[in-house]
């Protein structure tokens, strides 16, 4: 059985904001003591576990941390579970129920924190919650990875507090935890290439960081010209097309990984670039192409193996794009509610067929 005491103590302790000194005061023993129970090397004497569980109003074997791998187990089943969700509310209903049980989970927290910022009414006491998880994540836990993201989601709610101009937060806040965050270089992903050939996980790796420097570059790319009217229509047309064919290069299976998702999205830009400049022939060609990639991500298993020369013997699981993601409906209401197309585009028979498509 492993025992947890110390690294226990010591997190009780800091949510509590207790000193060493504080604490043995109120435990009737030296400071020097709950030093050295929190560096593991002495324990209390068993006649004080009780008193010690009962200060911080938790049971002795959550204070000893017995359970600990049992609840690993269960967090490891619930995070996952978690992070297949793309709805919103699913998401927020399952991290609160896991924060109540395991309150001092950094990564339940930083889940909390996420659902906080993108999934809530951002009033006074919201972003107060979502600092103040912040702040806790930022001084307690040793995990970087946990505190650069923590960092990237306060930079997304401080955007959208500035643009708003809500709780007095400036571009210049959001901009001092920008400059916090690490480079793209000092990224894992770009040490891939460092696993030797004879590495069993050097294609996995560098493969992986492929698709992320595509996904990064995809979002980086289409967010500085999508809205920007300094673009006009023919330019941006020309743009998702060369895109378009770069993937279909790369992913010449037609099994698109972690890239399924913007395929269907950049055929429905297209097409929407097409129907501006009065090219409808294309414009709904693009449209059309969209709604039969989604059906055909639908209609796949939930795990592939790729077979593109970049990618042979890949697996792709769909999951990561969301467990409860459905290309289909989420186009329909693309195509119908988001998409600036004319009533007449609506009306026609062949945007009625490719709902159908859709539909089926």
């Amino acid at each position: 059985m492993n025992i947890y005491f110390g690294e226990n103590l010591k997190n009780l302790r800091k949510e509590k904001n207790l000193t060493q000194e504080k604490l043995a005061d109120f435990l009737g023993v030296s400071f020097q003591t709950v030093s050295k129970w929190e560096r593991g090397d002495t324990y209390p004497d068993i006649t004080m576990l009780p008193e010690i569980a009962g200060f911080f109003k938790i049971s002795v074997d959550d204070l000893l941390g017995v359970n600990r791998a049992e609840n690993e187990k269960e967090i490891l089943r619930c995070l996952e579970e978690y992070d297949n969700l793309t709805d919103g509310d699913l998401k927020l209903e399952l991290i609160l129920k896991l924060k109540e049980k395991f309150p001092n989970d950094f990564r339940i927290l930083l889940r909390y924190m996420t659902c906080l910022v993108h999934f809530t009414e951002k009033n006074p006491e919201i972003i107060s919650k979502i600092t103040a998880i912040y702040e806790n994540i930022q001084q307690n836990c040793n995990v970087d990875k946990i505190r650069i993201s923590a960092k990237r989601h306060l930079v997304e709610l401080y955007r959208s507090l500035a643009e708003k101009n809500i709780n007095g937060i400036t571009f210049s806040d959001c901009e001092k935890i920008i400059t916090e965050l690490p480079r793209l270089r000092d990224a894992r992903e770009m040490f891939c290439f460092f696993y030797p050939e004879s590495h069993p996980e050097r294609d996995d790796k560098i493969r992986e960081t492929l698709e992320e420097q595509f996904l990064l570059l995809h979002t980086v790319f289409s967010h500085y010209f999508f809205y920007d009217e300094r673009f006009p229509d023919d330019w941006q047309k020309e743009a998702f097309q060369k895109e378009i064919d770069f993937l279909n290069f790369v992913y010449d299976d037609g099994n698109y990984g972690k890239m399924w998702r913007t395929m269907i999205y950049n055929y429905g830009h297209l097409a929407v670039r097409f129907f501006r400049i009065g090219d409808n022939k294309n414009g709904f060609a693009n449209l059309r192409k969209s709604a039969e990639l989604a059906k055909k991500f639908d209609s796949l298993e939930r795990k592939t193996i790729m077979h593109s020369k970049l990618f042979e013997g890949k697996e792709f699981d769909k999951h990561t794009l969301g467990s409860t993601y459905v290309s289909s409906s989420q186009m329909i209401h693309l195509f119908t509610k988001k998409y600036p197309l004319s009533d007449e585009i609506k009306n026609s028979d062949e945007f009625r067929e490719i709902i159908k498509i859709l539909e089926n």
